[in-house]
Parts: C-alpha cells; sequence; structure tokens
C-alpha cells in the first residue's frame, strides 16, 4: 500500500507504457526524464482556441468549426480536473480541453490537437488519453457515451498575407475506459515494487543512463 500519494495522469500513464523504469523512477523517485525545450507555439494556439470555445459556451449550437460535425453542444459547469482515487490512496487525474454534451445528456470528452498535418492514423497515446477522460467521467458520476474526439489543427496552403491558414481535421474516437482502469493498477502494482524493473531494451534514455555509467 502506498505509503504517500502518487498522482497519476495520462501521460505518466503513456510513460509507464513507453517504459516501465522510467516511469517508476519518475513517480517513486522524483527522478523524471531529462526534459527539452517547451514549444511556444502549441501554448499560443490553446489560448487562442480555449477563447474562442469560450464564445460559444451556453449557446445551443456548436461553434461553427464544428457544427454538422457533432452532435450535441458544448457542456457547461464542468470541472477543469477530473480526480479520482483507490482505495490504496493512489489519485489517478486528467484534464479535458474541452467536454461536448451530447443528445441525452451523455458528456464526451474533446482534446485539441496542433500537428504539422492532417493526422493518418490515431496514435495509441491519444487513444490511452480519451480512455482515461472517459473512465474518470463514470467515476465521478457522469454520463458517458463511449466515445470522445479529437479535433485537429494543422497548417493549409495559402495567402499568408491574408493571415496564416490551418484546417480542422475532426475523428470521433470510441472509448476504452475498461483500458483505462487495467492501465491504472498495473501502474500501481508496479510502483508497489520497491526495485525498479529493468531497462527497457527500447529506451534511449535508459541507454544514455547505462553508456554514462560506462564513461564515468
Amino acid at each position: 500500500m502506498a505509503t504517500r500519494t502518487f498522482k497519476l495522469s495520462p501521460s505518466t500513464l503513456n510513460l509507464y507504457l513507453d517504459c516501465p523504469r522510467c516511469f517508476w523512477l519518475a513517480i517513486k523517485k522524483g527522478l523524471p526524464r531529462p526534459a527539452g525545450p517547451f514549444p511556444s507555439l502549441p501554448v499560443g494556439m490553446d489560448s487562442v482556441i480555449k477563447k474562442y470555445f469560450d464564445t460559444y459556451r451556453g449557446k445551443k449550437e456548436m461553434p461553427p468549426i464544428l457544427k454538422n460535425k457533432i452532435q450535441g453542444r458544448l457542456a457547461l459547469a464542468m470541472p477543469k480536473t477530473l480526480y479520482m482515487s483507490d482505495d490504496s490512496g493512489y489519485v489517478l487525474l486528467g484534464r479535458p480541453d474541452e467536454y461536448v454534451e451530447l443528445p441525452g445528456e451523455a458528456i464526451a470528452p474533446l482534446d485539441h490537437k496542433t500537428r504539422a498535418s492532417a493526422p493518418k492514423e490515431l496514435l495509441p497515446v491519444y487513444q490511452n488519453q480519451l480512455n482515461i477522460y472517459d473512465f474518470l467521467l463514470a467515476k465521478n458520476d457522469y454520463k458517458t457515451g463511449g466515445k470522445a474526439y479529437l479535433v485537429y489543427y494543422h497548417p493549409a496552403v495559402g495567402e499568408l498575407h491574408q493571415g496564416f491558414p490551418f484546417e480542422t481535421t475532426i475523428k470521433e474516437i470510441k472509448t476504452q475506459p475498461e483500458a483505462a482502469e487495467e492501465l491504472f493498477h498495473k501502474a500501481i502494482e508496479l510502483l508497489e515494487e520497491e526495485e525498479p524493473p529493468p531497462s527497457h531494451e527500447d529506451c534511449a534514455f535508459c541507454r544514455w543512463a547505462t553508456n554514462l555509467k560506462t564513461l564515468v
């Protein structure tokens, strides 16, 4: 049983899938992977997108970029962060970019993604993220519809002097909340171990750390 609270999230659980050793060191020992410079463009776009969506909140119709593509409306009075804790004290949290109230009052999470081009396939990290959001909604007693949405924003060809053109691609994703619950409990089992798991053979960070030991 955990002696202190460990907070898990979509990003940390995706780290668990990428490399259990890096996950164990980051969460249990407070030794995260080295972080590179954080791109500022997505942050700026997130702010613009949020303001755009806020102008349509409370109205009976979707913002024009979603109109006739997603049925429902932007949900009101939703929490910024969803929380859930299990009996052993581990906490799972998630923060969807947006919530959609579907016909029938079910709630679906929606996330914005900025990309260099239109998506060709759904990345597993995005599927895990949406699974966790849907799982947390249900655990917080919201009616869910078994689906979520990704809105991709990517550059388009156009006259730059008229404003930098972007296109949107909207994807409806079937969620798997049971997979999120299973992932959460597997991560907890690993954190209960006193020793870290072996280095992941495909993890560049683990290889770097191993090579460093041989040089120092």
